[in-house]
């Protein structure tokens, strides 16, 4: 979908306004009682299971979101990228998340962040993908010699009959530039696994020249798109996502590089922008659940009002 500059400037109006109002005005907490329905989801790795929260901009498709730039499109771009997650981008950092849209449930990928210094090489093999989705943005797919990324898809059924799909993709990218993908439809019922290979274990690491560059983080984003919580990943370890809830006794929070039952370092970092946020159990504070709330009634109002631009 294309959008003019003016279309653009009203709806950046309009979103203003209506933050402005609705914090001012006050609103009702039903919303943080939505915002917890989303916590079904978890990612494990290494014995630790990390609950997470897809991300989700009401009534924006996974596309626009993403907003995956070529020569072929408008906007327009030489990057061959996503400029719609660059504010979620790190350098040298790979990134995965779900993301909830109109048209379901979708998972994310996006390595590095644009306008960086240096590029880099990336290999994914998904195993068990609900075989109802595809991937509905492959980062990058265009005919041309500057492109060496491929994506193997398949289908096949298991023992029992279940039909289920598998993934390979191989990024490497240019120094200034990112890459990912998009695969959309994994509906309620699913778990699926992530092996990954970074840098020289990559299969495209010897490219070279202006690809060579390093992946130093990799990251799990969860909750609020403007202000995700960020969860650091082992690099060299498989993760598995899905839709059943953390059990009590795996669920794993981090603090700095403590966990939250005292002991030492966890599968990852959670970080939060205000110590208010948390707990002294380690859930949410009052104040985060009521921004939660806030967040998700505006994001509602916003996309009613939007829509009439």
């Amino acid at each position: 979908m294309t959008e003019n500059s003016t279309t653009i400037a009203r709806r950046q109006f309009v979103k203003a306004t209506i933050a402005s109002t609705a914090i001012l005005g006050g609103v009702s907490s039903a919303g943080a009682a939505q915002q917890d329905g989303n916590s079904q989801f978890a990612i494990e790795q290494d014995g630790n299971c990390i609950p997470i929260k897809p991300l989700s901009m009401s009534g924006l498709p996974i596309e626009e979101f993403y907003d995956y730039r070529t020569p072929d499109t408008d906007p327009m771009s030489y990057k061959y990228a996503s400029f719609g997650t660059e504010s979620l981008q790190r350098d040298d950092t790979s990134l995965l998340f779900l993301y909830d849209g109109p048209k379901g449930l979708s998972l994310v990928m996006i390595h590095d962040k644009l306008d960086s210094d240096g590029g880099g090489a990336v290999s994914f093999r998904i195993t068990n993908l609900p075989v109802q989705g595809k991937f509905v943005v492959k980062d990058d797919e265009y005919d041309g010699s500057t492109n060496r990324d491929t994506f193997d898809y398949s289908k096949h059924r298991d023992w029992n009959g279940k039909e289920t799909a598998n993934a390979t993709i191989h990024w490497t990218w240019q120094g200034g530039r990112s890459d990912g993908a998009v695969y959309r439809g994994l509906g309620n019922d699913f778990e699926f696994t992530i092996h990954p290979q970074f840098n020289e274990q990559a299969l495209l690491s010897d490219e070279g020249g202006e690809y060579s560059g390093e992946v130093n983080k990799w990251e799990v984003l969860s909750g609020d798109p403007n202000n995700p919580t960020r969860t650091k990943l082992k690099m060299n370890k498989e993760v598995k996502i899905t839709s059943s809830s953390c059990d009590s006794g795996t669920t794993t929070e981090t603090a700095g590089n403590k966990t939250a039952n005292g002991g030492g370092e966890g599968t990852g970092t959670k970080t939060t922008s205000n110590p208010s946020d948390v707990n002294s159990d380690g859930g949410q504070s009052f104040f985060a659940k009521l921004w939660d709330g806030i967040s998700s009634i505006l994001n509602s109002v916003v996309s009613f009002f939007t829509n009439l631009f």
